[in-house]
C-alpha cells in the first residue's frame, strides 16, 4: 500500500522541476516573486514543493541565506477569516522560525510584534466595513436597533483570548476608535502601507538573503476562502527579498474568481476577453506561471516500476534502486527506468513475485495511462484499489498470477468502460463464469476483427485488454468478480466462494505429481463421491475451469473418466456438456478413455455426435472398427 501525502521521495522525476524553481528563487535579481506552480488535482504539486523545501533548507548554496515557510491554506479552511488567518499564519511560522539565532530572535520578535498590531489594525477595519458601515442603511430604517448586533458580531469574530487580551490591554480604545470610524478608505490605505513597511522590517531583521513562501493547497478551499487567500497573498507582493511559490489548479481557482466576480461578468457581458476574467485576475500578481506537463507512458512505467519495488523490498535494497534511479535520469530524462536496470544492479535479491507484477503491469501502462489521465495520485489509489482486492483473493484462496494479472484487467476495464464491465459480469453469472461471448471477443480481438456483433466493444482500449495474457476466458471470472462486487448490485448474492479445502482436493487429484489412472480412481471413489451437491457443483467448476482454459491436457478429461466410472451424480451428463465445448481440441491420446466411454454407454448417439466433429479422435476412437472391417473384406 501506498501513502497518499506529499513526499520528497522522488519517483515522478520531479526533480527537476524543483531545481528550476530554486534557480529563480536563488536569483537575488529576481526577488521578489511569485511563482505559480499550476497542475491537475493530484499530479504532484504537493511533492514538488516539498521536494523544493528540502533542496532550498539542505544545499549548500542556499540553507544558510534562506527561511522557507510552508504554509497549506486547507488547513485554515474552517476559519470564517481565512485572509486574516493567512496572514497570521506567516508572521508566527516566520517569528518562530527554528534557523534564526537567539540574537536574531529578539530582533524578529520585536518586529513582529509591529506587524501583528498592524494586523490587528487591518482586521478592525475589515470587521467595520462587514457590519458596520454596509449594515447602516438597515440601521437606519429600524432606528438604530441593528447596530448593536453587527458590534457584537465585531466581538464574537475573536476567540476568548484574543477578546480578554483587547478588552484589558491599551488596544481597547483604539480598537472601538477604529471599528467606529467611518472614515474606511482612507484608514484602510494606511493600514495596508504601514502593514507591508512593517513586513520588510521584520524581513530585514531575519538577517536572510530571501524568505521563501510556499502556499500549497489552495485549490482545495471554498471559492470564497481562495479569494481571501489571494487578497491575503497580495499584500505581502514586491516585500523585498520575498518569494512566494502559489501551488494550484488553475482551472479551480480561475472558476472561483469567476463566481466571486459573476455579477461583474454580467454587467460586462460580451466584453470579457478571450483569456477570462479568472486568468487575468491570477495574471495581476503572479509573475512567473509554471505547469507541470502530463507524464508520458515511459514516465508512468517508471512510476509504478518503483513504486512496486518500494512497496514490496526492504527499505535498505529499496534505496540501492532509489539511488540509481536519481543518476539515471540525470542522464536519461526521457527513457524508461525498468526492470532491466533493477536486475542490472550489484547486490539486489532476486524476487520473483515482484518481477512477476512488473514485467505484468509495464504491459498494461498504456491502459494505465489513458485510463487514469495521467495522474499520480488516480495510479497511486488505483494501485492501492489492486492491493486490497489481491489481499481478498488470498484471504479467499484464489490467488495466483494468473487470478492476479486478470483481475487488474478487469479494474482497467471497470475503470475505462464501467457498461462493459457489467456486461461482462452478467455473462461470467450466467454461464458460471466462463462466458463464450468473451471466447468470442478475445478471439475477434486477436484476429483484430470487425467487432460486428458487439460494437460496443470495438474500442483500443477494450482490444489491447483483450489480447493481454493471461485471458479473461482462462480463469473463473465470479471469482474474480466477487472481490469487485462493491460496484456490482445484482448478480452477486448467490455466489460463494470454493472452499479452500475443496481447492485442496482438487489440486491433489489434478497434481501432475502424483497423477496415474490408479491414483485418480481411488480419488474419486473415496473423496469425490462422498461430497455434497453444493460441494460436488464446485468441484465439477474447478474441474471445467481447467478443461476450458487448457483443453489439450489430458488430466480433466481422465478426471471425468473416473469420476463416472466409480458412479459420482451426473458426472456422465456434466460430461458431455463440457465436452461439446472443446472437442474439436480434445488430444487424441484420451481416445482410450473417450472409446470405453463410448462402449460402457452403449454407443450412445450424443457421444458419437461429439467424436464425429475432431477427426483425429474419431480415427482413434474407431481405429480397431476400422481395421476388422479392412480384414473382413
Amino acid at each position: 500500500m501506498w501513502s497518499d501525502t506529499e513526499t520528497t521521495t522522488d519517483l515522478l522525476g520531479y526533480t527537476v522541476h524543483a531545481n528550476l524553481l530554486k534557480q529563480v528563487i536563488m536569483s537575488e535579481q529576481n526577488l521578489p516573486v511569485t511563482i505559480g506552480l499550476y497542475g491537475d488535482w493530484g499530479s504532484g504539486k504537493s511533492s514538488i514543493l516539498k521536494i523544493l523545501e528540502d533542496r532550498i533548507l539542505n544545499e549548500a548554496d542556499s540553507k544558510e541565506d534562506s527561511i522557507v515557510i510552508y504554509f497549506d491554506g486547507w488547513s485554515f479552511e474552517s476559519f470564517d477569516d481565512a485572509k486574516m488567518a493567512l496572514i497570521q499564519g506567516i508572521v508566527d511560522k516566520l517569528e518562530e522560525n527554528e534557523k534564526l539565532t537567539e540574537n536574531i530572535k529578539s530582533k524578529v520578535k520585536e518586529a513582529a510584534k509591529t506587524v501583528k498590531d498592524k494586523i490587528f489594525s487591518m482586521r478592525t477595519l475589515m470587521w467595520s466595513m462587514k457590519n458596520l458601515i454596509i449594515p447602516a442603511g438597515a440601521a437606519y430604517l429600524t432606528g438604530g436597533a441593528s447596530i448593536i448586533p453587527s458590534v457584537m458580531s465585531i466581538f464574537r469574530s475573536f476567540d476568548k483570548g484574543q477578546l480578554t487580551e483587547i478588552l484589558t490591554s491599551d488596544k481597547a480604545e483604539s480598537f472601538l476608535e477604529e471599528a467606529l470610524n467611518t472614515n474606511i478608505k482612507e484608514n484602510q490605505f494606511s493600514a495596508v502601507r504601514e502593514f507591508r513597511e512593517a513586513f520588510e522590517k521584520l524581513i530585514d531583521a531575519t538577517g536572510k538573503k530571501r524568505v521563501v513562501i510556499l502556499i500549497d493547497d489552495l485549490d482545495r478551499c471554498l471559492p470564497e476562502h481562495i479569494i481571501e487567500n489571494l487578497e491575503a497573498i497580495k499584500l505581502f507582493l514586491n516585500v523585498k527579498n520575498t518569494a512566494f511559490v502559489i501551488a494550484a489548479d488553475q482551472n479551480i481557482v480561475s472558476g472561483a474568481i469567476r463566481r466571486q466576480y459573476k455579477d461583474m461578468i454580467d454587467l460586462n457581458e460580451g466584453q470579457e476577453s478571450s483569456r477570462g476574467i479568472g486568468q487575468e485576475y491570477m495574471d495581476k500578481f503572479i509573475q512567473i506561471p509554471y505547469s507541470i506537463p502530463k507524464l508520458s507512458d515511459q514516465e508512468i512505467e517508471t512510476y509504478v516500476t518503483l513504486l512496486f519495488c518500494q512497496s514490496m523490498l526492504e527499505k535498505e535494497t529499496f534505496d540501492v534502486i532509489y539511488n540509481d534511479y536519481q543518476s539515471f535520469i540525470l542522464a536519461h530524462k526521457f527513457e524508461t527506468y525498468g526492470w532491466a536496470n533493477i536486475k542490472a544492479l550489484q547486490g539486489i535479491k532476486e524476487s520473483e513475485d515482484l518481477e512477476n507484477i512488473v514485467t505484468f503491469i509495464v504491459r498494461c501502462t498504456s491502459s494505465i495511462s489513458k485510463n487514469l489521465h495521467r495522474n499520480p495520485r488516480l495510479i497511486k489509489r488505483f494501485l492501492n484499489a489492486f492491493e486490497l482486492r489481491t489481499q481478498l483473493l488470498k484471504q479467499s484462496g484464489n490467488l495466483d498470477d494468473t487470478n492476479r494479472f486478470v483481475l487488474l484487467k478487469l479494474m482497467l476495464l471497470e475503470m475505462s468502460h464501467p457498461k462493459l464491465f457489467r456486461q461482462l459480469s452478467e455473462w461470467a453469472m450466467n454461464e458460471k463464469g466462463h462466458p463464450n461471448e468473451i471466447k468470442d471477443l478475445e478471439k475477434a480481438a486477436s484476429e483484430d476483427d470487425s467487432f460486428e456483433k458487439y460494437p460496443e466493444w470495438n474500442d483500443k482500449i477494450v482490444k489491447d485488454l483483450l489480447n493481454i495474457d493471461p485471458k479473461f476466458s482462462c480463469v473463473d471470472l465470479r471469482e474474480i468478480y466477487w472481490v469487485s462486487r462493491d460496484k456490482l448490485v445484482d448478480g452477486m448474492g448467490g455466489i460463494t466462494l470454493i472452499s479452500v479445502k475443496l481447492k485442496k482436493l482438487f489440486a491433489e487429484i489434478y497434481s501432475k505429481a502424483n497423477f496415474s489412472d490408479a491414483f485418480v480412481e481411488g480419488k474419486c471413489r473415496n473423496d469425490v463421491k462422498n461430497l455434497n451437491d453444493n460441494e460436488l457443483d464446485n468441484f465439477y467448476d474447478l474441474l471445467n475451469d481447467k478443461l476450458f482454459s487448457d483443453p489439450e491436457q489430458t488430466q480433466s478429461y481422465v478426471i471425468y473418466y473416473y469420476m463416472i466410472k466409480v458412479g459420482v451424480k451426473d458426472a456422465y451428463e456434466r460430461f458431455l456438456d463440457s465436452f461439446a465445448k472443446v472437442v474439436e481440441k480434445t488430444p487424441w491420446s484420451i481416445s482410450g478413455h473417450i472409446k470405453q466411454l463410448l462402449s460402457s454407454h452403449g454407443n450412445d448417439p450424443k457421444l458419437n455426435d461429439l467424436i464425429e466433429k475432431n477427426k483425429k479422435l474419431k480415427r482413434f476412437v474407431h481405429r480397431k472398427d476400422d481395421e476388422n472391417l479392412e480384414k473382413n473384406r
